[in-house]
């Protein structure tokens, strides 16, 4: 799977720690590890990517216990698209994304629904509030478009 990298700045360990702490989860070395390398990269992208970035650093079960732990504490977001497995990546702006069915790039895409979406939806599902959405786009990227 492709995925249009801007590689961002990495979290300095000191900034991992205190981010880790912040949210109550105990900054030991893997989680800062994990952490950091999550901040490199423009995900979401898969808990194997993330392992084989990190050289060693942790193994796929503690990456996948950690990611769920940040997910949990609102450091990280897990993105479910149609290939059924769990992309991750840093949590940050709100923002939805775009997969080419052919190779599988994924964009971000900033752009979200009109703000009284959620209010039609809390009215027409019955539901007392709408906490949150996801909304992700398939389609042929215009890579996969000329060769095709």
């Amino acid at each position: 799977m492709a995925y249009d990298r801007e590689v961002k700045k990495t979290l300095s360990i000191t900034a991992a720690r205190n981010l880790l702490l912040s949210t109550r989860l105990r900054a030991t070395d893997q989680r800062i590890a994990l952490l950091r390398t999550l901040s490199q990269l423009r995900g979401p992208v898969p808990v194997e990517a993330l392992t084989k970035s990190a050289q060693g650093a942790y193994d796929l079960a503690t990456a996948y216990r950690t990611l769920e732990a940040f997910v949990r504490a609102g450091l990280a977001k897990r993105i479910e698209l149609s290939q059924g497995r769990a992309l991750f990546e840093l949590a940050g702006a709100h923002h939805h994304h775009a997969v080419c069915t052919i190779c599988g790039r994924i964009k971000d895409i900033h752009a979200c629904l009109p703000a009284g979406l959620n209010a039609r939806v809390r009215r027409t599902s019955g539901f007392a509030r709408i906490d949150d959405h996801q909304l992700e786009f398939f389609g042929v990227c215009t890579l996969c478009a000329k060769s095709v």
